[in-house]
């Protein structure tokens, strides 16, 4: 009989969207908080869309890295 794959698990394929969703909310938050904190201190609104960017660049390599992580690469 076959032995089941350790990546076939359908829970560690739930746990692996749970934390790609948490991960990108977070780092856009921290992002937003972080341009809304430089736009307060040096004004303007670019800071705000600067810092947004920064969170989404932030998530994206973090995601890069979990999915990296869970196929085995």
């Amino acid at each position: 009989m076959k032995q089941p794959d350790r990546n076939d698990n359908p829970w560690r394929a739930a746990a692996l969207t749970s934390a790609i969703g948490i991960d990108l909310v977070v780092c856009l938050l921290a992002g937003y908080w972080l341009g809304d904190w430089l736009s307060g201190m040096l004004g303007g609104q670019l800071w705000l869309l600067g810092g947004f960017l920064l969170g989404l660049a932030s998530a994206i390599i973090t995601i890069y890295f979990m999915i990296k992580q869970y196929g085995g690469l």
